[in-house]
């Protein structure tokens, strides 16, 4: 299979459909978002305290805005995003992934009628409540471009979904040029794990 040629970025809806069979080429724009960074498996309990934290700071900033504009018809999802080497085989990227030590970052993005300084506010009274002297939730930009994304169902093993998506990245003449990407559709702690879905993607470059 032959990635697309770059192109104009990709609409929302494109960057929240995919598929288990094949990837998806999508070109990602700048997206602002909530992010809290850590290391360790998704089991422990910071990462799931990392997702609440953003959640209750996504939640602030967007009682910032007046009641008739708060109805925000995207779902706040949690993503999260790890650190691969392309250069790396399938394999070793694998082994890398499954290292208990491995960091994360776990983000939730902004809604456009938020302001910097109301996400900045929001971010601040949350580490005031915690009794925190630096806030563990950062507002940053980050740009994806030229991408590659799969579905992944709980119906499935994750490190066995990473495989194919990397494998067919590679089969196209690409290779991993940036973090592995989950978004999180349908948590499996809120659904069970059997209709869990989240959208894996990996930035892509030149072979």
């Amino acid at each position: 299979m032959t990635a697309p040629e770059p192109s104009a970025p990709s609409a929302w809806f494109e960057l929240r459909h995919a598929s288990t069979g094949r990837p998806i080429f999508v070109v990602v724009p700048e997206r602002r978002m909530l992010a809290i960074h850590g290391a360790g498996p998704r089991t422990a309990e910071d990462f799931r305290l990392a997702a609440t934290v953003l959640r209750t700071v996504a939640d602030l900033a967007r009682d910032s805005l007046p009641r008739i504009q708060r109805s925000e018809p995207r779902r706040q999802v949690v993503e999260i995003t790890w650190p691969i080497d392309g250069r790396l085989t399938i394999d070793e990227i694998l082994e890398a992934l499954d290292d208990d030590r491995q960091p994360w970052r776990q983000m939730i993005e902004l809604s456009g009628r938020v302001t910097d300084a109301a996400a900045n506010k929001a971010i601040d009274t949350v580490r005031r409540l915690g009794g925190r002297d630096m806030p563990l939730v950062r507002l940053l930009r980050i740009t994806e471009g030229s991408a590659a994304q799969i579905l992944h169902t709980g119906s499935g093993a994750l490190p066995d979904c990473v495989r194919t998506l990397l494998r067919l990245v590679i089969e196209a003449g690409l290779r991993p040029a940036g973090d592995l990407h989950e978004i999180v559709l349908a948590d499996a702690a809120a659904v069970g794990r059997e209709r869990s879905r989240s959208i894996l993607r990996v930035p892509v470059g030149p072979g």
